[in-house]
Formats: C-alpha cells, structure tokens, sequence
C-alpha cells in the first residue's frame, strides 16, 4: 500500500509537469504549440524524472512528512531550483534543440511546479482526510500501541483507527473503541466492516476470532499480520517476530544471488569513483584536519565485517587525540554520542558532510566493505550486543557499508536498546535488499549529505 501511495504520488507529480509544460508554451506562443512541444517532449521527460528524483531526495515521497506546512513547500521551491540549474546545463550542452528551450525552461519551471504544489496541497488537504482506509487491530501489545499512536499523529499515512478487539476494555481510549469480537465493535462503533483488519499474534490461534475475520474476506476486507504492517509503516521489523523459524522462512538469501553479483560490481565502480575523488580533495582535507588538531590525518580501527570477519577500516579523523595511540579513548571502548565533546571542529563539517567516510573506498576495493549496507561494528561492541541479543550476528550476513537504512533513520546507537532498533533497522535492509532499496538509501543519504545532517 506504501508503494502504491508513492506511485499515484508520483505519477501526479509528472501530470502536474506535463501540464505547466502545455500551459507555459501555450501562453508563450499564442497558440496550440504543436512543433515545440514536438521538439521538447523528449528532453523533458528525462527532465521530468530528474524533478522526481529531486523530490525523493528532499523528502517528499516520505508520506508521514507530506502535510500541508511551509517546510513542506519550501521543499518544492528547492527542487524547482534545482531542476532550473540542471535544466540550463542540459540544454547548454545540447544547444541544438529548438524551440527556444532556455527561454520556456523558467515557464515551465513556473507552471509545472505550481501545478505540482496544487497537486500535493489538494493531496494533503482532500484525499488523505476522506479516503482513509478504515482500520481495527485484533490485540494489543507493544508494538500495536506503537501503531496506533503514530497512525493517529499523523493522519497523512491516510489510515483511521476505529476499533480495537481485545478480552480487555481498557485497552481502547475515548475515541478508539475495543470489542471482545468484531460484532461486539460493530454494534459499538455502528461500522459495518472495516477496510483492514491487523492481527496480532494472540490471535493468530484464536479460530473463532478467525472464522469471524475469515467472513470479512467476503465483505473485501484485507487481514494483515500485525508483523507485516509494522514492517511497511516503520521501516524496520519489529522484535516479537525474532525467532529462528522465522529468519529461516524469511531470509531467502538463495534468491538474492543476481543482485549480490550486480552489487559487487556496482561496489567496485562506486570505489573507483570514490577514489578519484579522494585524490582530489585530500590536500584540501588533510591540511584542515592537522590545522585544526593535533595527530594523524588519517583514523584506523579494527571492525567486523561478512561472516564475521575482522577487518581494518579506514577513515579521516574527526577526534581529539587524546590517548597514547593517537585515539579519542582514555578509558577502553565507547559509542559516540550526540554532542560528543571529542569531535574537532573539523570534524564535525567532516561528518556533518560525510566526507570522513571517503577513504573508506579502500576497504570496497579490498571488498571488504559495501556502498551500501549495514554500518560495521567494533568486535568488542559486537560480542557485547551478540550476548544480549542472539541474532545480531545476522547482521554479518552481507558485507558492511558506507550508508545504510538504520544510519538514515538514527544518528547513533548508544545503548543495548538503540542498538536493539538499530538491529530491527538493519534486518528490514538485509530481508528486503534489492536495487530499488539502495537507490532509495542512496537518495536518502545525498538529502542528508546536501542538508549537513551527518552524524
């Protein structure tokens, strides 16, 4: 359902365009444009998707963002420059296109982002307020709690909770109803069937709870694992589920043998590019870290990587040397923090900007790292976190990378029970890896990145 609200977004989006496209010729000649709109469609369609890709970028397919705001719009604004930009280096590259492109590219930029701006804002405004999927939950536990209450702080998601059924009557609130069973909530809420139904595992064995859900099927009513909506909402899965049964079912590695080829490839070209970059701005890095701190310009560190396999990582430094060894540690091991006192002043740009993991494309050309994957932890943390948590080791799975899902969705993970999130963050990537989920990381982490949102 996610993916089906980001395709009518987007398919909207490139309406929205097409139509200031008409629009702006239209109004520019005077007339039914029929010959430039011959000569632009083509370079605009690939124009088109560079907007969309821009607006994945600032946020705005991330559907619990997408609310009527001014820092919503500001985002539109942004792309629009953006595109503006990359639009007049496009057709400065291809001056042979007619239609006197550089003049209609700002008409265009005109009218088809404020026809985007229309589109979104009546989004918002009418079809996440009435067309809502009407939802009940069949048990409460933690993880339901947590859906409800973000389902309810943001109605964008465009889902609205009628009911609960429960054994227990305080498990509802003032304007979420709970029922023992489905007629019980009925007679209560005056619904007739809801839209969907999320079943929690107190359920799952429950046949006569089961037999009342199976007649909703009739009345085109969808039954869902509560383990399977929390997973789409939130991006991650949720701890309940961690069983060996489960990952034995659900981790289909076997199938993943194309994409992990084709990844290896991408890995090695990314590196490549990495390290031409490296080779250029390294003077310019180098020379602000040793003005900046004392100590060396470049910070090692064992981690672990696939299979458990040790490895050296390679970073710039971005600490206070403040031990013998030339590390920020003075009393063993430790997680970095927000704030973290130890960071340089250079190092903060270096990490807010994510250039202290340039040199890092050494440990992709040993193939010891990825572009994208799981951040690798230290082996003194990793035994730590293992003995609290069994299947953390499941993490070692695929190689470690320079950015991955759980690093977008937390700056750091200090604590067994961030680091438990960090583990759900980083099972959803390793379940559903593939290469429309590493384009998005890899959007994801150029807003970051364009933003100064680096850890």
């Amino acid at each position: 359902m996610y993916r089906i609200k980001q395709f009518i977004l987007f398919l909207g989006d490139i309406l929205s365009l097409y139509a200031g496209l008409f629009l702006a010729l239209s109004l520019r000649y005077l007339k039914w444009p029929e010959k430039e709109i011959g000569l632009l469609l083509e370079p605009m369609i690939l124009l088109f998707i560079l907007a969309a890709i821009f607006f994945f970028i600032v946020g705005l397919y991330d559907l619990g963002k997408a609310k009527n705001s001014w820092k919503f719009f500001q985002k539109i604004i942004i792309s629009a420059l953006l595109w503006i930009a990359f639009g007049t280096i496009y057709f400065y590259l291809n001056s042979d296109i007619g239609a006197a492109p550089k003049t209609n590219l700002l008409l265009i930029a005109v009218f088809g982002f404020t026809f985007v701006s229309l589109w979104r804002y009546l989004q918002n405004k009418i079809l996440t307020t009435t067309w809502k999927i009407k939802v009940v939950f069949a048990g409460i536990n933690k993880e339901a709690v947590e859906l409800i209450n973000l389902l309810r702080a943001e109605p964008q998601h465009g889902y609205e909770i009628i009911g609960i059924i429960s054994e227990n009557a305080s498990d509802g609130t003032d304007t979420v109803p709970v029922g023992k069973n489905l007629k019980e909530l009925f007679e209560k809420t005056k619904q007739k069937s809801p839209n969907m139904i999320v079943v929690s595992p107190e359920f799952a064995m429950n046949d006569e709870i089961l037999n009342e859900f199976y007649g909703q099927i009739f009345r085109h009513s969808t039954v869902v694992d509560l383990a399977d909506f929390y997973e789409e909402i939130f991006g991650r899965l949720p701890s309940f589920i961690f069983s060996e049964s489960w990952f034995l079912t659900k981790l289909r590695e076997q199938d993943k043998k194309i994409y992990d080829r084709m990844h290896n490839l991408i890995d090695y070209a990314s590196g490549l590019l990495m390290g031409i970059f490296f080779a250029i701005t390294f003077p310019f890095v180098a020379l602000a870290i040793k003005s900046n701190s004392r100590g060396s310009i470049f910070f090692k560190q064992e981690r672990t990587g696939k299979s458990g396999k040790k490895f050296t990582i390679y970073k710039y430094r971005t600490m206070k040397s403040m031990s013998p060894d030339g590390s920020a540690e003075i009393s063993g091991p430790q997680f970095a923090s927000t704030g973290d006192a130890r960071i340089t002043l250079v190092g903060k740009f270096l990490r807010k900007t994510r250039l202290d993991e340039i040199p890092q494309f050494i440990n992709i050309l040993k193939k010891e790292m990825s572009l994208v994957g799981p951040r690798p932890e230290r082996p003194e943390f990793v035994k730590q976190l293992t003995e609290k948590m069994p299947f953390y080791a499941l993490r070692h799975l695929v190689k470690p990378g320079i950015t991955g899902w759980a690093q977008l969705h937390e700056s750091y993970y200090g604590t067994i029970e961030e680091n438990l999130r960090k583990l759900e963050y980083d099972l959803f990537y390793i379940k559903n890896r593939g290469p429309v989920l590493d384009m998005a990381i890899l959007l994801k982490t150029i807003n970051v990145i364009l933003r100064f949102a680096g850890r």
